[in-house]
């Protein structure tokens, strides 16, 4: 069992918190069972994406930052699947391998979606390059860790074998959630930054990164 891809951590809405998306994509996403790994909960309420679910999430939202329109990433990454299977996120492979996966498909508009994509960015190769950067690679050249980019200018990610595997500020090794659960509790920013070690202008981005996406 490789705990990245077999164990459940995250719900849904964790792992649209974590990236800061929508959570209604993300559900369509999970739903069509060709873009994001998931699971088989427990529960209806019960976690069911394991890590590498964080990780395709922030490669796919950044796709769709890149100007790319919804259906050209499903189908576009449907077929990425389809092509190097359910462990697609290697490192080296994708960036590699994508240019002519993506452009081979049967509809003709989505396939013109990735061609504008490719003249207007400098090729298609190059934004999913840019869009992996978050992403930390293992020896095994599978994800590890996960930048987030939802909290501008600090440094958070998710590393599948620390803090089990929620956000932390790596420099600090502080779950972001601790941090902002004290600020949501009422206590002030200079108060929770004491009570962490941390720089008041920290908590304040943690804070207005969590109120954006919530």
């Amino acid at each position: 069992m490789d705990p990245r891809y077999d164990l459940a951590r995250y719900t849904v809405r964790d792992v649209a918190e974590f990236v800061g998306m929508s959570e209604e994509t993300l559900r369509r996403w999970v739903g069509r069972g060709d873009l994001v790994t998931a699971l088989q909960p427990e529960s209806p309420r019960s976690a069911r994406l394991p890590f590498v679910a964080v990780a395709e999430a922030q490669f796919f939202h950044h796709l769709r930052r890149e100007g790319l329109t919804l259906r050209a990433i499903t189908e576009g990454m449907a077929a990425v699947r389809r092509e190097l299977g359910p462990r697609m996120l290697q490192k080296g492979r994708l960036a590699h391998d994508g240019k002519d996966v993506l452009v081979n498909l049967t509809d003709a508009e989505a396939t013109a979606e990735w061609e504008r994509a490719r003249d207007r960015q400098g090729g298609i190769k190059g934004i999913i390059e840019k869009a992996l950067i978050p992403i930390t690679w293992g020896d095994d050249g599978l994800p590890t860790r996960v930048s987030l980019d939802r909290y501008p200018g600090l440094d958070v990610a998710i590393d599948h074998g620390v803090a089990f595997g929620r956000p932390i500020l790596l420099t600090e090794g502080v779950r972001v959630e601790d941090v902002v659960d004290l600020w949501l509790a009422g206590d002030d920013i200079r108060d929770v930054a004491r009570e962490f070690g941390l720089a008041p202008h920290v908590v304040e981005a943690l804070a207005r990164g969590y109120a954006q996406a919530a």
